[in-house]
């Protein structure tokens, strides 16, 4: 589990169009905001 405050490990995920985008990629500008959740029809 991600604690308060730490940083997000890093990594790539496909964008709409397929391209893989980075944290860096999408938060050099002022920020995002990334929902995390656990996988869907689990109990954690």
């Amino acid at each position: 589990m991600l604690a308060p405050g730490k940083k997000l490990p890093k990594f790539k995920l496909p964008d709409q169009s397929g391209a893989e985008k980075t944290y860096a990629d999408v938060t050099w500008r002022k920020g995002a905001v990334i929902y995390v959740y656990s996988k869907d029809h689990t109990s954690g």
